[in-house]
């Protein structure tokens, strides 16, 4: 559904929302001076001014910068394709190896076990040639054993139905546009009429949001961009798996770093051969790429999901406290540390008070034995002098 995430439209709906308020006795801005809490959904209502202009209800009781992104999940997507050294561009390249690395956002975890990946048998040169094999590490063997593109994108679809949470937003990233733009897009479905669902269509460009945030925006390569977050290349590189693997790092240490994405290229909708995956919904801008905006990404998400957005929203929000109490060293917000600190102190006040009233009942039980033992232990003719003590007094 196209939707329109310009800022001259989400002004229009603030103050419309904000003179119903005043209206209908809501006490907008100018009855009490500050601008009123809204719960339109359950992300963190603090927002980067240089993000978004409008505040949202929370997610969480502690604020962290994993709480300022817009999607739930993310899946990281690094391509490998057939090619030859000789011919350079003109060479008609084909995807044989599709990874899909999971990124739960909130928890700032890379899932690797939960995570896709499949080799692809090409069609147009079923034989790869000798440099492709020594640069992708991917050989004969691999692809004539994997299924085709079609097939391929089928065990894709399957395992999104299966490993995405109904509710979760979710969307896809890359390191540039080659992946998606060059070789799904350009290579399978335009030149060789492949059908892609169109959740394809639209992605962050972790390449660019970097260049725009930390490098004065001039693009640099993942080695890099990997340095200057104090992080190395994990694996083999020009390996599908391994580049997404250490691309899906790189995110979430921009993440945890302050950077918010928000920034999503769209692939245009105008071939025939796509399709629409029902009931999950596309975040694109009307207009095309572009920034958009936290709010509408929530309305899409809400009309699309119904009850389920909200079921999930609850159901994570547990998940991701517990998770972050448990692991406060992980998360870059001292407010997570303090409410570990607060809960083990109120865990700590409710044992004490245990022991107390244990403690109280022994005392108890002791005073009575004390009265009551002593003469239960006495010889029967001394008790009976000693009842007969006390009847004469």
């Amino acid at each position: 559904m196209p939707t329109k995430h310009n800022k001259r439209s989400k002004a229009n709906e603030a103050s419309q929302k904000e003179r119903r308020a005043d209206r209908h006795g809501g006490g907008g801005r100018a009855s009490h001076g500050r601008r009123p809490a809204r719960g339109t959904g359950y992300l963190s209502n603090f927002t980067n001014p240089h993000i978004n202009s409008n505040n949202n209800a929370r997610t969480f009781d502690c604020e962290d910068p994993l709480d300022l992104q817009l999607f739930d999940y993310v899946i990281v997507v690094d391509v490998e394709a057939t090619c030859d050294e000789r011919r350079g561009d003109g060479y008609p390249h084909e995807v044989i190896e599709l990874p899909a690395v999971l990124v739960d956002v909130r928890r700032g975890l890379i899932d690797r076990e939960r995570s896709f990946c499949t080799y692809i048998k090409p069609w147009r040169n079923p034989r790869l040639t000798d440099f492709c094999t020594e640069l992708t590490g991917i050989t004969q063997t691999d692809v004539e054993t994997a299924p085709d593109i079609t097939e391929a994108v089928a065990a894709f679809v399957a395992w999104y139905h299966d490993t995405i949470p109904r509710g979760a937003k979710v969307v896809f990233a890359a390191d540039g546009p080659w992946d998606f733009k060059k070789f799904l897009n350009e290579c399978h479905v335009l030149r060789d009429h492949v059908s892609l669902p169109t959740i394809f269509y639209e992605y962050l460009d972790i390449r660019t949001s970097f260049a725009r945030r930390y490098n004065h925006g001039a693009p640099i390569k993942l080695d890099a961009m990997l340095r200057y977050m104090q992080l190395r290349f994990e694996g083999r590189p020009h390996c599908g798996f391994d580049d997404a693997y250490n691309i899906a790092r790189l995110m979430v240490a921009m993440m945890k770093d302050g950077c918010v994405f928000d920034f999503l290229l769209a692939i245009p909708l105008d071939d025939p051969y796509h399709y629409h995956l029902e009931g999950y919904p596309l975040y694109r801008r009307e207009e095309g790429s572009g920034r958009v905006d936290r709010d509408v990404v929530d309305d899409i998400a809400k009309s699309c999901f119904g009850a389920d957005y909200f079921a999930f929203g609850e159901r994570q929000r547990e998940e991701v406290q517990q998770y972050r109490q448990a692991h406060p060293h992980l998360f870059k917000n001292k407010n997570v540390v303090a409410l570990k600190r607060r809960r083990d102190r109120a865990a700590l006040r409710q044992r004490r008070l245990w022991l107390y009233r244990v403690l109280v009942v022994l005392v108890s039980v002791a005073l009575v034995l004390a009265l009551c033992l002593p003469r239960a232990w006495l010889p029967f003719h001394r008790r009976a002098a000693v009842l007969d003590e006390e009847a004469a007094l």
